[in-house]
């Protein structure tokens, strides 16, 4: 999926860039096949570690594995040993729901579109819908800026503070902001399973 003609362009337009790129090895974009589980996955990835959010989502795995067609009537103890905040349950039961809709967004490529319908889902926030947009969808022009690990990775690498600083670099990946954003996160070491 990143090809050379997108590592050149982006090693063209921004120097800093340039040097992560040649230090990591090729980030992954994989096709999705099940955009409801993508959901829920990246419901389980808010606001916590990569690490400990790897390990919710094996304990999940494995037990949607056996019970994919019942979620709401999961009992508390299974959530519970699942590891999961009873807010995060009511976000998966929420998009469990609504699963039909959301297999039907395969069709639909438009952004605000799938924006505006993933909003309205209670627990589907802007971080979310850039995680479902990266990974489920593989656009290659977005860039989340509340993802917290990779703020802290620009201001490091670029020595910048402000947002407005951020975006500004951000805007000169344009239109391969995902893959740029996808090197600063290989630059982490952290393994977010796509």
């Amino acid at each position: 999926m990143i090809s050379q003609k997108h590592i050149d362009y982006l090693s063209k337009v921004d120097n800093t860039l340039k040097k992560i790129i040649n230090k990591n090895s090729t980030p992954k974009m994989s096709n999705s096949n099940d955009y409801v589980l993508d959901l829920y996955k990246y419901i389980i990835f808010q606001q916590i570690s990569t690490k400990a959010g790897i390990s919710i989502y094996n304990r999940f795995i494995q037990y949607y594995n056996e019970n994919k067609n019942n979620i709401s009537s999961w009992s508390e103890k299974e959530w519970k040993s699942i590891g999961l905040s009873n807010q995060k349950k009511n976000y998966i039961e929420n998009i469990f729901t609504l699963k039909n809709e959301i297999y039907d967004l395969k069709k639909v490529n438009d952004i605000s579109k799938i924006y505006k319908e993933l909003i309205q889902i209670k627990g589907v926030g802007k971080w979310t819908i850039d995680m479902f947009l990266i990974f489920s969808k593989n656009n290659l022009d977005i860039f989340p800026e509340g993802d917290l690990a990779l703020i802290n990775v620009i201001k490091k690498k670029y020595q910048v503070n402000s947002m407005d600083q951020i975006l500004e670099i951000a805007n000169k990946w344009s239109p391969y902001k995902t893959i740029a954003t996808l090197y600063l996160w290989e630059s982490l070491g952290d393994d977010f399973p796509n």
